[in-house]
């Protein structure tokens, strides 16, 4: 991701972990509807990496990557 210019930790919101999770999360449930969008892979990633970070970051502070994938938290 740094490669191509993109940030992979904002603490406190993510670190690289959060990140990565988050954008394969996304890749999962919308890939179909996300790859309509973009034309290339790397415009395709960048989309992912900044519906993660909007997620991640969101204010009101409704999704907590590890709520969502750890019943137990």
């Amino acid at each position: 991701m740094e490669s191509i210019g993109e940030i992979i930790e904002k603490s406190p919101n993510y670190n690289k972990c959060a990140l990565y999770v988050t954008m394969c999360m996304l890749d999962s449930d919308s890939s179909n509807t996300l790859k309509k969008l973009v034309e290339n892979e790397t415009d395709y990633f960048k989309l992912l990496h900044s519906l993660a970070v909007d997620k991640l970051t969101d204010k009101d502070g409704v999704f907590n990557i590890r709520h969502y994938f750890c019943e137990f938290l």
